[in-house]
C-alpha cells in the first residue's frame, strides 16, 4: 500500500538554487513511486492589470509551473519555480481544492 507524508510537510518559500533542486527531486521521486500525480495547472495564482497609455487595462496572469496531487490523501501541491532573484514557492492545499495566492 502506498503511503504519503503530506501531513508532515508544509509549504515553503524557495530562496536558494539548492532548495529548488532538492524540491524538484522530491516531487519527481513522488511521481516515479506512484504517490503523486502530475496534474495540469489550470488556474493562475495571481492576476493583475497594466494600464496602457490609452487607458485600456491589459490583464496579466501568473501560473505555477507544476501542480501535484497526492493519490493517498488528496492534497494538492503547487510548485512555482524561482526565477532568481525572484523567489519561488511550494503551497499546500490539504483539501485538494485550489485557491489563488493571498
Amino acid at each position: 500500500m502506498i503511503q504519503c507524508d503530506c501531513a508532515e510537510r508544509t509549504g515553503i518559500e524557495i530562496n536558494s538554487y539548492q532548495l529548488f533542486e532538492d524540491l524538484k527531486t522530491f516531487f519527481n521521486t513522488q511521481i516515479e513511486t506512484g504517490v503523486f500525480l502530475d496534474v495540469p495547472v489550470t488556474q493562475p495564482y495571481f492576476c493583475g492589470y497594466n494600464l496602457n497609455p490609452k487607458e485600456v487595462k491589459d490583464e496579466y496572469k501568473w501560473y505555477a509551473d507544476k501542480w501535484y496531487k497526492c493519490k493517498c490523501c488528496g492534497t494538492l501541491w503547487e510548485f512555482s519555480y524561482p526565477d532568481f532573484p525572484a523567489k519561488g514557492f511550494v503551497r499546500k492545499f490539504e483539501d485538494g481544492v485550489y485557491y489563488p495566492k493571498d
